[in-house]
């Protein structure tokens, strides 16, 4: 299956908008008259963008000319558009050799055609077809796509309430698993080699009323319990600092969450932390190292001889039988830190004081075992709010092809569709210029790996890179001043595959007619208005013989230092 062809109505800054989505056959409605033509173009050659890559196109536009609107109204056209969209459309779906025109008019007679092509009602998706989302983009932008379109972007980041719900996982998580993979060597991307965790124990999440309503009566001992332990760990090594902040901080993030659930409850009724003020209180006169412990023994404690049979919870049961068996995980693990952090080398760092104060502590990810360490953390604890942690040593480009490949990878993998259609926007975003010259290439090499089925690619950008590999016949062009339809490729004299990237650059969809930026430009051009008015001091001369010699066109250094010189 491919998809051919769109037409809407209205939608946003479009009116009566045509979009032509394949390689080998061109469409063009006129609305007026509601003939719908089709001009085919000659294919290229099979498995020309490489196996189960059935087509690709290109859209091409400068900032605000409507890229973004276009792929997200391709999706919505294909996934629930009779709740997402008011307004008549239809899409033309290429099925083996056979056209069909899946339609949706209100008061109208749908269109008429000069070629063969079958017509049936539009009834709210088209299928058998996976409908895949991503852009690098973060504009907190929503855009509320049906559930069967799966967004990936940097925009639908999960909202992490807290660290119990596993029905998502991290960013960087899905990063691990890629690069765990054997598909990360395909990519030829450089391995991160440092990991850094940012403690978020110290910083004030809550005002104090705030924290008063989350403790209640027992705010003032908590309180006293942080300022006592706080000051214990400021001169001791790195690996010890570690092992007491994860576990004092993964103490107070159950207990935040089950005394929220316990004030629900009568007192009778709490299911966690009954004596819970006693057993703080108790812990002043401890050693830092027996605080440490005694605080993961308490939790152990609290969750093993859990009673699921209270009639209080028994509605919870299955729920908490998951929740309690994945704490009593992070337990074991927290129970073990001294162990296995006592063979890791953990540089620290710090920032700030008090309130504001911000540890820092930084692991190897090139040894076998830290490997497996920051894995299993990983998996254990990827969503608890003790620990920030992110790749460090890397490019914010690094991290979007990382960001990129991982969510392919992790949305893609076990995805049983025949078809797919991916619409990446702006996936070149943030790259090194060397990097977006590689980007389609490593997407064609890595996508069927992941996917067994057919695959369909649709991408924007506003770079003349993935023009360059693309033969025009895949692109569309978006631009402001266009009327109703997008402007196809074929319709361009230049040639773009395998084109030169200065001559791209020149195209009008990117610079047109200029080839300087207008800083410079505007600066040459007062410095020859200037040279040329023939009323120049010796003073000046000199001011303007040193801006001459700067400049990078030697035609333009030319011509001003011969009429300085001959002046």
């Amino acid at each position: 299956m491919n998809i051919s062809y769109i037409w809407v109505e209205k939608f946003r800054n479009f009116e009566n908008f045509g979009f032509n989505l394949s390689s080998s056959h061109k469409f063009k409605f006129d609305a007026e008259n509601r003939i719908l033509s089709k001009k085919d173009v000659e294919p290229l050659p099979p498995n020309f963008f490489g196996e189960r890559i059935n087509d690709v196109v290109g859209v091409i536009g400068k900032n605000g000319s409507g890229k973004s609107n276009a792929v997200e109204l391709v999706c919505k056209l294909l996934k629930g558009a009779k709740t997402s969209l008011q307004t008549n459309f239809f899409v033309i779906v290429k099925e083996g050799n056979k056209l069909i025109c899946h339609h949706s008019f209100s008061n109208i007679s749908r269109p008429q055609a000069d070629f063969e092509i079958s017509f049936e009602n539009y009834i709210g998706s088209i299928n058998p077809l996976k409908v895949v989302f991503f852009s690098n983009v973060f504009d907190e932008r929503r855009n509320e796509f049906d559930k069967e379109v799966s967004d990936i972007s940097v925009n639908n980041l999960f909202n992490r309430q807290h660290f119990l719900r596993r029905e998502k996982i991290t960013d960087f998580e899905k990063q691990i698993r890629l690069i765990k993979s054997k598909i990360f060597s395909s990519l030829n991307i450089d391995l991160p080699t440092q990991i850094q965790l940012t403690s978020k124990v110290w910083i004030n999440r809550f005002n104090a009323s705030h924290e008063k309503n989350i403790y209640g009566g027992n705010y003032r001992v908590i309180r006293e319990l942080k300022i006592i332990f706080r000051d214990r760990l400021r001169n001791i090594r790195p690996e010890n600092k570690f092992i007491h902040l994860l576990r004092f901080g993964y103490f107070f993030e159950i207990y935040n969450i089950y005394s929220r659930r316990n004030r629900n409850r009568e007192n009778a009724d709490r299911v966690i932390f009954r004596d819970f003020e006693q057993f703080i209180r108790s812990l002043f006169s401890l050693k830092t190292e027996d605080i440490s412990e005694k605080l993961i023994d308490f939790l152990y404690n609290e969750f093993s001889n859990m009673d699921l049979e209270q009639p209080s919870i028994i509605s919870e049961r299955q729920k908490l039988e998951s929740e309690f068996e994945r704490i009593l995980k992070q337990i074991d693990f927290l129970k073990k830190l001294k162990i296995t952090v006592s063979e890791l080398n953990i540089e620290y760092s710090s920032e700030g004081a008090r309130s504001r104060g911000i540890e820092y502590f930084i692991f190897n990810y090139k040894s076998a075992y830290s490997k497996i360490f920051i894995n299993d953390y990983i998996t254990l604890f990827g969503q608890n709010s003790v620990f920030d942690i992110n790749w460090i040593g890397i490019s914010s480009g690094h991290k979007a092809y990382l960001n990129l490949f991982s969510s392919l990878y992790q949305e893609l993998r076990y995805t049983r569709q025949n078809n797919l259609l991916l619409c990446i926007d702006e996936g070149d975003l943030y790259l090194h210029p060397m990097w977006q010259i590689e980007f389609f290439d490593k997407l064609l090499t890595v996508l069927p790996t992941i996917f067994s089925g057919n695959i369909q690619l649709l991408l924007t950008s506003h770079s003349p890179f993935l023009l360059s590999d693309l033969p025009k016949q895949n692109i569309t062009i978006l631009d402001k001043s266009f009327t109703g339809s997008s402007q196809d490729g074929i319709e361009l004299r230049t040639n773009t595959f395998g084109g030169n990237l200065y001559d791209l650059y020149a195209e009008p969809f990117f610079l047109g007619k200029k080839r300087t930026s207008d800083f410079a430009y505007n600066k040459i051009k007062s410095l020859i208005d200037s040279v040329e008015s023939k009323q120049i001091s010796l003073k000046d001369k000199k001011g303007f013989m040193k801006l001459a010699n700067i400049i990078g066109d030697d035609v333009i250094q030319f011509r001003i230092k011969k009429i300085l010189e001959n002046d």
